[in-house]
This record gives structure tokens, C-alpha cells and sequence, in this order.
């Protein structure tokens, strides 16, 4: 998948879908921070408008049929209204999209909305729990089958890589979005051990034969670890001394 040229397709296509409606078209997540995974991660691009009726919800159609059929994930469409008020409900997304991206297309010229740190945390510990729930329900038929066990692994770590950013953040720390960074700053300040995720890492970017990995084993100290960051994000909940 050329990821520049579907960028570039996407923004001509989306120019003719919404006019003078569309004011900028930005490109957030993985495919801007450098930690892309061709083949694996998804392309996240957030699409602004001056106003998101129902016309041009239909107008949107063919675009986003053929969007997807690129194999792409949904686009975020909002009006830009939408997007500035977003703050309290989707604090960790707006931090991360102003925190990088990239503009495809218009301009993003808008000033960052206040987030919470109350809602962020709380955002964080309910995306943290939900995650380990729906990991744990996915593991159970896959816990004798050692190469889709692995698969659920790495479809699984950027997700709570991305979770493990924001708690670190909330603690005050100063990550990027480097993950291999990220964890040695999780392991030296809140005393992670890194290495079930960087095995994990390691297999999906082929740095490392999945047949050298023992699933199981591997897949006990992952949930062991992703446990640790719920409680961490927990704790960040209670008065700093």
C-alpha cells in the first residue's frame, strides 16, 4: 500500500465530495509519528468541515465506500465545532492529534481545546480495563493455538502502547510517541518491565522468527503487564503527596 499516494487521492477525492465546505484534512496516529507498521497499522486521518449535515453525509458516500476498499479504517468526519468541544469527551485523542500530525490538505490553524486531566485520567482507565477485558474474552479459545495467540498480541500492543503514553503523561512525565522509548521511560519511573511488549514488538516488525516465541509464556507476562498499567492508571487517580 503507497501510503502517500492514497493520501493524495483521498484529499483530491474529498476536495470534490465537500467543496468549500472542507477545511482541512490531517493525518494523526501512527502513520505521522513514525511508528507505522505497513501492513498492520491503520491510517488515521481526521477530516474537517465547516458544517457536517445530513447532505453532506450522503455526499460522503462514494468517498468513504471507496476509503474503504483501500482497506483503510474510517476517517473521523466532523465540523470543526464538533472537533474544539471534543475536549472533555475525547481528551486523549485531541491531545494526541495537536500533539502530532500532519496536514493533508487546508489548514489546521486552530488552537488547542483545555482537556481535563480529571477526564483524561478517567478516559485512560476506562479505555485501559475495557482493552484487558476484551483481551482476555479473545485469548480464552486462542490459548492453544500459539501462532493466532501471537497475532492477537501484536494486533493488540500499539493500543495499549498508546494507553501507556498517556499514563505517563498524566504521571508528568514527557513522552513521545516512540514506543520502544516509551517503555524505557515506563520501566525507569513507574518500574514496567518492558520486555513482554518489546518481544511482542519485535515479532510484528519482523525483527524476531514468531517460531522462536512461546505464545503461552509470552502471552502470561503481556497480561501481567497490561494489569500493571490498569493499576497505574488507577492510582494516578488518588492525591500526589
Amino acid at each position: 500500500m503507497d501510503i502517500e499516494k492514497l493520501l493524495t487521492q483521498f484529499a483530491k477525492r474529498a476536495q470534490e465530495t465537500f467543496d468549500s465546505q472542507l477545511q482541512c484534512i490531517v493525518l494523526y496516529g501512527s502513520a505521522a509519528t513514525g511508528e507505522y507498521d505497513p501492513g498492520r497499522s491503520d491510517i488515521n486521518l481526521l477530516v474537517l468541515l465547516q458544517k457536517f449535515d445530513f447532505d453532506a453525509l450522503q455526499d460522503a458516500r462514494p468517498l468513504l465506500n471507496w476509503w474503504l476498499e483501500q482497506g483503510a479504517s474510517w476517517p473521523l468526519i466532523l465540523s470543526v465545532e464538533e472537533f474544539l468541544r471534543s475536549g472533555d469527551a475525547f481528551p486523549m485523542e485531541i491531545t494526541d492529534i495537536f500533539a502530532k500530525h500532519r496536514t493533508i490538505h487546508g489548514s489546521f490553524d486552530l488552537e488547542a481545546p483545555h482537556v481535563d486531566p480529571l477526564l483524561h485520567r478517567a478516559q485512560l482507565e476506562h479505555e485501559l480495563r475495557s482493552k484487558l477485558l476484551r483481551l482476555r474474552q479473545k485469548s480464552i479459545p486462542l490459548l492453544d493455538q500459539p501462532k493466532e495467540l501471537l497475532r492477537l498480541m501484536e494486533n493488540s500492543v500499539p493500543t495499549f502502547l498508546l494507553l501507556l503514553r498517556h499514563a505517563l503523561l498524566l504521571a508528568g512525565h514527557n513522552p513521545g510517541f516512540e514506543r520502544r522509548a516509551n517503555l524505557a521511560l515506563a520501566a525507569d519511573k513507574f518500574g514496567l518491565k518492558p520486555e513482554a511488549f518489546l518481544e511482542i514488538l519485535d515479532t510484528r516488525q519482523g525483527r524476531l522468527s514468531p517460531k522462536t516465541v512461546d505464545s503461552v509464556q509470552l502471552f502470561q507476562s503481556y497480561l501481567a503487564q497490561v494489569q500493571v498499567l490498569v493499576q497505574l492508571a488507577d492510582r494516578l487517580s488518588e492525591p500526589r503527596p
